[in-house]
């Protein structure tokens, strides 16, 4: 019997497992002043606001933050805590928002304000829209949907939280070398 070279085999258990997850994440092309040295200025070693709107699974907004911001943690690219009742270290001026299932069509963008955003009632498929905020703007977002979510402990919710937040906050921005520039 032939053995597949490494990476071939790594690649297929890779692709392997990822059909087996029903969600999935879209991230937008980060706003041009994105970079990680902000990243870094606004969430490194402090609490980061998280604002959260809407609810699937028709708990209460402090029981659904509890289920999800667990696995928001350690997918920012720096040491932060994300939390929706930061401390005095967090920076006014930056918010990850959240919002589930949105009534009306919305550009991600326009989840950085401050106003209320209507939600649909739970059930049924999410979507998730996200982004990572400064001032009003949104510097990075993203899009994300479970098709068939099984509640909040469903190990593929889970995976669209942490896979929405990992999209929040990329390493880079597309097309640019990033050497000795912070991309």
């Amino acid at each position: 019997m032939r053995m597949l070279p490494p990476l071939a085999a790594l690649l297929l258990g890779t692709a392997s497992l990822a059909a087996c997850t029903n969600e999935r994440v879209v991230a937008s092309e980060p706003a041009p002043a994105y970079t990680r040295s902000e990243v870094a200025y606004a969430a490194g070693n402090r609490d980061l606001r998280v604002v959260v709107h809407g609810d699937p699974f028709g708990m209460s907004a402090d029981r659904f933050a509890e289920k999800i911001l667990p696995y928001m943690q350690n997918r920012a690219g720096v040491v932060t805590t994300l939390t929706t009742t930061p401390n005095d270290t967090a920076r006014r001026d930056y918010k990850v928002v959240l919002a589930f299932n949105v009534a009306e069509t919305m550009l991600n963008s326009s989840l950085c304000t401050d106003g209320p955003i209507p939600t649909r009632p739970p059930g049924g498929p999410i979507i998730v829209q996200g982004a990572f905020c400064r001032s009003g703007g949104a510097l990075t977002s993203a899009t994300g949907w479970l098709d068939r979510p099984l509640g909040p402990d469903d190990p593929d919710f889970h995976y669209l939280i942490s896979d929405m937040t990992f999209s929040l906050f990329p390493s880079h921005r597309a097309g640019l070398f990033c050497g000795a520039i912070d991309c």
